[in-house]
């Protein structure tokens, strides 16, 4: 990461995840399983670059302060769920997502930054 020219990159690869098919079931479903199916980003990389604004910001009631960029960001993800027993959440197929090519993302708002807060403030 370089606050300086606004960039950073992220690059990550076999990774284990749960997908929980839901905003509700991420939030209720915290440790049953029961609402998780096992997932594995074969391939994730996100490029944050270029300055729109830079914005700092300084709480000291809060305990936090910071430095951050808004820019643009290109991001590419492949994924897949493994082949697994039929449950109601799963068919047993498997899924595989492939995302385009990190060129031709629309990046309608990213940010980088570096805060501080609680007992790093």
């Amino acid at each position: 990461m370089d606050l300086d020219d606004g960039s950073a990159t992220l690059h990550v690869e076999n990774m284990c995840v749960y997908d929980a098919f839901t905003v509700a079931n991420s939030i209720a479903g915290v440790n049953r399983t029961v609402n998780q199916v096992k997932g594995i980003i074969n391939s994730l990389h996100i490029e944050w670059s270029g300055v729109i604004e830079r914005d700092a910001a300084n709480e000291p009631v809060n305990q936090m302060r910071g430095m951050f960029v808004q820019n643009t960001a290109r991001i590419s993800v492949t994924a897949t769920t493994p082949k697994t027993a039929v449950t109601s959440l799963s068919n047993g197929h498997g899924f595989r997502f492939v995302s385009d090519p990190a060129s031709t993302s629309v990046s309608h708002f990213a940010q980088i930054g570096q805060e501080q807060n609680g007992i790093f403030f």
